[in-house]
């Protein structure tokens, strides 16, 4: 089989599976929504027809259920896309957001906001907290990184190591210091989920991740010639420095606006990017928007499982991403050192 047609089938198995998923996903769960009755709504809403769903049936397919599966697709989509620019610049297959100190960040942000009871006072105080501190993780790691010049891909992730770990030892100190009452919230938000997300955050985070998403497409190219290497970039005219801090910061803005609407949902952007790159190829333009799909995919039915599983409670999200990539992980990397 040509490499063109595998990408070609590729995709169209993506594209088919994406709605697939995200039509089971939405009609299953503790209330069972019929196939029909949810595409007359969706048509209802177009002007076409009735709906056949009871008006409690509309309100969980229109407040809940329908937004839950849209935010996990653009989560998902969003990590995922993050995993292959990161593994691009870094030259590295087993790269993910959590090279950039976002998730460790992100979660020191909200932690702060429910110690100092923002969380419970105003609207999406949680969310904005955690974004705040996604991207001043992020600054951290290039501030702290160009302190000395300019600074090597190495040194670029040891920074976002050293950052994760001291935004990670700031966390701990605040939740011991929390009310007990709301160090459960902290937890639950620390484990992955979309409990409790609805029509706004998804209205929010599609401005941040479509947009960052669409940007990173964009640099593509860019992206391509600085996955060959610094000097190699260099020799054919990229502005290395320039635009790898264009890309690293735009990957932020989409990985920090993803774990501020989801908590910490670990592995999405490794296994995505990892997983399609030898099906599509390594090109950005095709690579990008694959990851997407597969990230999208993904996380729509780790969020099934996730409130399916268990009939009294939902299930951490990101508990449940480590469950698969955490042994692919394990895999990938044993396969690729028998190769090496």
């Amino acid at each position: 089989m040509t490499e063109e047609r595998r990408r070609r089938l590729c995709f169209g198995a993506l594209v088919v599976l994406l709605p697939v998923c995200a039509a089971g996903a939405v009609a299953l769960g503790s209330v069972r929504l019929p196939f029909g009755g949810i595409a007359s709504s969706l048509a209802a809403a177009t002007g076409l027809g009735h709906s056949g769903l009871e008006p409690v049936g509309e309100t969980i397919l229109w407040t809940v259920r329908f937004p839950r599966v849209l935010l996990a697709a653009l989560v998902g989509g969003g990590l995922a896309v993050v995993g292959a620019c990161l593994q691009a610049v870094f030259r590295n297959p087993m790269a993910d957001s959590g090279l950039l100190g976002v998730t460790g960040g992100a979660a020191l942000g909200a932690v702060l906001a429910v110690r100092l009871g923002w969380s419970s006072e105003v609207f999406l105080a949680l969310t904005l907290a955690a974004f705040a501190g996604a991207m001043g993780a992020v600054l951290a790691v290039y501030g702290i990184a160009h302190a000395t010049g300019r600074p090597s891909l190495h040194g670029l992730l040891l920074t976002g190591l050293a950052v994760s770990a001291l935004a990670g030892a700031g966390t701990s100190v605040m939740l011991v210091a929390t009310d007990e009452f709301r160090v459960k919230t902290v937890l639950f938000w620390l484990a992955g989920g979309l409990e409790g997300r609805g029509s706004v955050h998804l209205q929010i985070g599609a401005a941040f991740v479509l947009a960052g998403c669409a940007l990173l497409v964009l640099l593509s190219r860019p992206l391509d010639v600085l996955s060959l290497g610094t000097e190699e970039a260099a020799a054919l005219g990229l502005a290395v420095s320039r635009t790898r801090l264009l890309i690293l910061g735009l990957a932020a803005l989409v990985a920090g606006a993803c774990t501020a609407l989801a908590g910490s949902v670990p592995f999405v952007g490794l296994v995505a990017a990892h997983a399609l790159r030898p099906l599509v190829g390594p090109r950005g333009r095709h690579l990008l928007p694959a990851s997407f799909l597969g990230g999208a995919i993904l996380v729509v039915l780790a969020d099934l499982l996730s409130r399916t599983t268990s009939s009294r409670i939902d299930l951490p999200l990101g508990a449940l991403t480590a469950f698969v990539g955490a042994p692919y992980f394990l895999i990938a990397l044993r396969h690729g050192g028998q190769r090496a």
